[in-house]
């Protein structure tokens, strides 16, 4: 009889073991998911900051060549 409560609580065991794998599994997915995201808003931040910068330096010579005429 112990036999056998020991075999069915192995079983369970070894389900909820292969359970949590799966759930361990997706959530690293997700952190993957998580970090590529965090990467697209820095560089969507470098970006933004770039183009600041050109609009700005842009808008400096056409202010500077309007003023002269």
């Amino acid at each position: 009889m112990r036999n056998w409560r020991r075999k069915e609580l192995e079983e369970e065991l070894k389900k909820e073991l292969e359970e949590d794998e799966e759930l361990v599994e997706e959530l690293e997915g997700k952190l993957e998911e998580l970090e590529e995201l965090k990467k697209g808003e820095e560089l969507e931040e470098e970006l933004k900051e770039e183009l600041e910068e050109e609009f700005e330096e842009e808008f400096e010579g056409v202010w500077k060549n309007w003023r002269r005429n």
